[in-house]
């Protein structure tokens, strides 16, 4: 028996789930299985949108026109929620249909989606064209999401390096899925090779909110409405101009945020600790009239997204899937009111060793499993501000029976997966942490309950967002603060140690992490750090010291293979670099940073073309890799092509004005035309 059979069973034999009596929209018109087969399928999430700042779900800000009208013409699910309040993990779950516990994707970046039939598959299976195109590098395709997708476009700018946010902004992702979808032979949808399936990602909403004008000016007081106001007209433009030209006919749109934003509620500043309604609850409306009439379901999960959409279309659906579809209840079907929805936020446990956070939704009670548990009447209390657990004991204990069922044990959370060289410091940029050590399971006490360390988590997202703002000494200082409080919070170390890097203090940074490790603070993700500096200051011998054992300990860190390359490079031990760096682009090839790296090897043993051809296709990769143009231009140059040295150094400076390198290359060739 399926997980979510057995948790709908425990519910209704514990609560009396209503069968009859429950409001449901009138099965004047229902809609028969496959009613929607052979139509395109357009599937759009959005990031880190609250279900309360769209209009169509009361918000009177009106900043969401495109959405209040999908949602007015189409089917609007009132309740939904979210099962995970951060981005691989969610999308992980809507693409399968399964929690996360059954696909495998607990925490950003350490986790990758594998061996587990998505949408994509069913619909390439089915002789779709099918392409998804992210807004941001925690979707990259080395997470696994990429699986099904004839193109997986994850084309993003920009390194990450002191924190920059990797992401591109809702136009720039739309636009060439606009190109993808106008590329077939005709829109009829009747052949079979008109159809397709498309997933567009678009992250704005994400912090930091940045909106570009004139929505950075007209909600300079909300600049996190003023994000959403600007992904809405984007959409908008993109639906409208897909419409115009017939592209859009005999398609189904899905769109769903995939969590939402705390904006300081529960103290909590973003998403990722907790998982009150304000991150978990989301938008979900499907529109493709006159096919599905318009419509109130009065909740579903993005667990249930999979399998609804395979049966409007009349696929198959996933044979294991945790969710199920609500077709039927489009169409008024009389059935249990509420399946129960599991959530978990396991990224403070896994990262930080604080306590793991898991529960369950069923009707209007919601139980957060925590050493301070937490139990919720939403229906009563929608603010989640009145923790009942204690005085109404009986209400929580069906709900505490039904989790302890699920297989949920966080010790049983897969290994940490491969994560290419440059993945951690842009999901550092995001705010992400990677790269954790397993720990062993230990009983958590309420010093562990994330509900007493928010005040920390938000020092560190407010270190991070005095760096954003250019404020180092003060970002610096915030973190002392932390580590001066909680002496085991490892990520305190390591982003301390990064400003302190690129602020030109690398003796500094290389101190702090190593007082951390002979602290015995240090997972793997700080000793590699350590590693990278300790060669970045010339202690080579001692950054090999460091690496090595990484490397023999987890063959699949792709990271410290990387940075072992990067130091025997240093030492001139250019064969057993060439082979680490040939081992990381084995499991990535796309990753600009190493095709870098190899090349710079090749110009250190004069292998000119070879080094011309690994800087090439680190640009090709990503066009604003000032170090690849540099390398580039000193590749031609030694081939007697100045004129292309010349353009690549300063293509270098119009990337980064302050690149010394090719300042300097470009001054020595002015003074050999001068001699």
């Amino acid at each position: 028996m399926k997980r979510i059979n057995t948790l709908s069973i425990v519910f209704a034999a514990a609560f009396g789930i209503c069968i009859a009596a429950c409001s449901r929209r009138p099965a004047s018109q229902p809609v028969a299985a496959g009613a929607l087969a052979r139509w395109n399928v357009l599937l759009v999430t959005i990031d880190t949108l609250r279900a309360d700042r769209v209009g169509a779900y009361g918000s009177a800000l009106g900043a969401t026109p495109t959405l209040d009208r999908l949602a007015a013409e189409g089917v609007r699910v009132e309740r939904a929620y979210a099962h995970v309040p951060l981005t691989l993990p969610s999308h992980a779950t809507i693409l399968t249909g399964l929690y996360p516990f059954a696909n495998g994707v607990r925490d950003n970046g350490t986790f990758r989606l594998e061996g587990r039939p998505t949408l994509a598959h069913a619909f390439k299976s089915a002789g779709y064209r099918t392409a998804a195109f992210v807004g941001a590098f925690v979707l990259d395709a080395r997470f696994g999401l990429n699986a099904g997708f004839d193109l997986y476009d994850d084309r993003m700018q920009g390194s990450g390096a002191a924190f920059e946010v990797v992401e591109r902004p809702a136009e720039q992702v739309l636009d060439p899925a606009g190109r993808w979808i106008g590329s077939g032979a005709g829109h009829s949808g009747q052949g079979a090779a008109d159809r397709w399936f498309a997933w567009i990602h678009l992250y704005d909403p994400h912090e930091p909110y940045a909106a570009p004008e004139p929505y950075g000016s007209r909600y300079s007081s909300d600049p996190y409405l003023g994000e959403i106001a600007y992904v809405d007209h984007a959409l908008g433009s993109f639906i409208d101009r897909l419409q115009s030209s017939h592209a859009l006919d005999r398609t189904l749109i899905v769109v769903m945020a995939d969590h939402g934003e705390s904006l300081g509620e529960h103290g909590e500043r973003t998403h990722g600790l907790f998982a009150y309604d304000a991150t978990l609850r989301v938008p979900l409306i499907l529109w493709s009239p006159p096919a599905l009439p318009p419509g109130v379901v009065p909740s579903a999960r993005l667990v249930d997204v999979a399998p609804t959409i395979l049966d409007l279309v009349g696929l198959a659906p996933p044979q294991q899937a945790d969710g199920r579809s609500i077709r039927a209840r489009m169409a008024g079907e009389r059935r249990a009111s509420d399946e129960p929805s599991y959530f978990e936020a396991l990224n403070a446990n896994l990262a930080r060793n604080w306590a793991p956070l898991k529960g369950i939704i069923a009707g209007s009670l919601k139980l957060i499993d925590l050493p301070v548990p937490e139990l919720y009447d939403l229906d009563a209390d929608p603010g989640e501000t009145r923790n009942i657990y204690a005085s109404a004991p009986d209400r929580a204990r069906p709900l505490e029976r039904a989790l302890d069922q699920l297989p949920t044990n966080v010790a049983a959370a897969a290994a940490p997966r491969r994560v290419d060289p440059d993945a951690e410091q842009r999901l550092r940029s995001l705010g992400y942490v990677v790269g954790a050590q397993s720990r062993p399971s230990r009983a958590y006490t309420a010093a562990d309950d994330p509900k007493r360390l928010v005040h920390l988590n938000n020092a560190l997202d407010e270190a991070a967002a005095l760096w954003g703002k250019g404020e180092a000494s003060s970002a610096i200082e915030t973190l002392r603060r932390v580590i001066a409080e909680r002496a085991d919070l490892t990520i305190a170390y390591d982003r301390l140690a990064h400003m302190l890097r690129a602020t030109g203090r690398l003796t500094e940074a290389v101190s702090v992490l190593d007082a951390a490790a002979r602290g015995g603070h240090a997972d793997r993700s700080l000793l590699r750090s350590l590693g990278s500096m300790l060669a970045d200051a010339g202690d080579l011998s001692r950054s090999a010291a460091v690496l090595e054992p990484l490397v023999r300990q987890d063959d699949r860190d792709l990271q410290s293979i990387d940075a072992l390359g990067q130091t025997y490079t240093r030492m001139r031990r250019s064969a057993d670099a060439e082979k680490l760096f040939r081992r990381v682009l084995d499991g990535s090839p796309n990753t600009a940073a190493t095709w870098n790296n190899l090349g710079a090897l090749y110009l250190i043993s004069n292998r000119n073309a070879d080094a011309a051809a690994a800087f090439s296709r680190a640009i090709a990769i990503d066009p604003l890799l000032a170090g690849a143009h540099n390398g580039l231009g000193v590749a031609h140059a030694r081939q007697g092509d100045v004129n292309r040295a010349v353009e690549e150094w300063r293509e270098a400076l119009r990337i980064r004005p302050d690149f010394e390198d090719a300042r300097a290359n470009l001054a020595r060739v002015g003074a050999r035309e001068e001699r």
